[in-house]
C-alpha cells in the first residue's frame, strides 16, 4: 500500500524489480495498479495491451523506473514510450496463450 502520501514504500519498489517472470506478467501488471496513483484516470487495457500514463506523478515514475529495471519484463512486455510519461506493455504472446499474462500500461 502506498506511503500516506500516494508513494510506493521502497518495499514495493522491490517487489517490482525482482518480479520472478516465470509468475506471469500479469500479476504484476496487476500489482502495478494496485500501487499506482490514479489508477483509474492513469491505467487502461485492451485485451493483452496496457497503457499507462504517470501524469507526472514522481511516484508514478518512480514505478516505471522500477519497471524499467526488471530487465525482462522490459525486454518482454514493453511496446513503446512517449513523451509526457505514456508507456504501452503488450503481453507476450506465449503467456497470453497459456492465459499467463505480462504487463500492460497506459
Amino acid at each position: 500500500m502506498p506511503d500516506s502520501d500516494g508513494y510506493p514504500t521502497e518495499d514495493e519498489l522491490q517487489i517490482v524489480r525482482e518480479w520472478d517472470g516465470n509468475k506471469g506478467f500479469l500479476g504484476l501488471l496487476e500489482y502495478v495498479e494496485e500501487i499506482w496513483w490514479t489508477p483509474e484516470w492513469g491505467i487502461s487495457k485492451e485485451g493483452s495491451e496496457w497503457n499507462v500514463s504517470t501524469g507526472g506523478w514522481s511516484g508514478n515514475e518512480e514505478i516505471i523506473d522500477a519497471l524499467q529495471t526488471n530487465t525482462v519484463f522490459w525486454m518482454m512486455c514493453w511496446v513503446q514510450s512517449r513523451r509526457g510519461g505514456h508507456y504501452i506493455f503488450q503481453l507476450p504472446p506465449a503467456q497470453q496463450e497459456a492465459g499467463r499474462c505480462a504487463i500492460e500500461l497506459f
